[in-house]
């Protein structure tokens, strides 16, 4: 336990785009506004979308439990850090978010072809 520098500023950086993640999730099934942040490509045009109810449906719920994972991660990382040793949870944790990473860029991929 101890501050490690520049990983406990990744982790709460980690920790805040979750909680971003968890908001833009509740802006676009709320509000149906893509926040291009987590939702789209660099050079994608959001006002070209196909179907924007469509895509709030397929993207919104996959995009909070990114934001879930995410503020877990964080969470579980910086307690091992600062709090109490439980470097068994923080592995478990930490490859559940790199996974759950790669199936959000799988799914961020499929809703482009869909939607845009």
């Amino acid at each position: 336990m101890g501050f490690d520098g520049i990983f406990n500023l990744i982790d709460i950086m980690i920790l805040g785009f979750g909680f971003y993640a968890l908001y833009s999730a509740y802006v676009l099934k709320t509000e149906g506004k893509i926040i291009a942040t987590f939702l789209v490509f660099k050079d994608t045009d959001v006002g070209s979308c196909k179907d924007l109810q469509g895509y709030a449906n397929f993207m919104s719920p996959k995009l909070g439990f990114l934001g879930g994972v995410m503020v877990a991660y964080g969470a579980v990382s910086l307690l091992n850090t600062y709090v109490v040793d439980i470097e068994t949870l923080f592995w478990v944790m930490f490859i559940a978010f790199l996974v759950v990473l790669v199936w959000y860029s799988f799914a961020v991929k499929k809703a482009m072809k869909i939607y845009f």
